[in-house]
């Protein structure tokens, strides 16, 4: 079996793990708890990026809006995983019992 991975440029990376015994897996909330940790600090790294530009401490343009853009992505992503998992537990509360 191949390992999958799906990463958008700078973002979160998801990659299932092997099964250890013994060992308890973070599941899905744990995944999606560093998800939201590695977006936070793409977002903090953007802000800092985008003010060190306006202070004049950095004068690459391009690295600086490929690390905004990075960010961006990032949170559009997860933003997008979190509203398919809202979906799925709204048609999983429409099912009848």
């Amino acid at each position: 079996m191949s390992d999958l991975r799906i990463a958008p440029v700078g973002g979160p990376t998801i990659s299932p793990t092997p099964a250890t015994p013994g060992v308890r897996s973070p599941g899905v909330a744990g995944a999606f708890r560093e998800a939201l940790e590695q977006v936070d600090q793409l977002q903090k790294a953007a802000d800092q990026a985008g003010q060190a530009y306006a202070l004049g401490e950095n004068r690459d343009v391009a690295s600086t809006l490929i690390t905004i853009e990075k960010a961006n992505l990032a949170f559009q992503l997860t933003q997008q995983i979190r509203n398919k998992m809202v979906e799925a537990y709204q048609e999983i509360m429409r099912m009848p019992i």
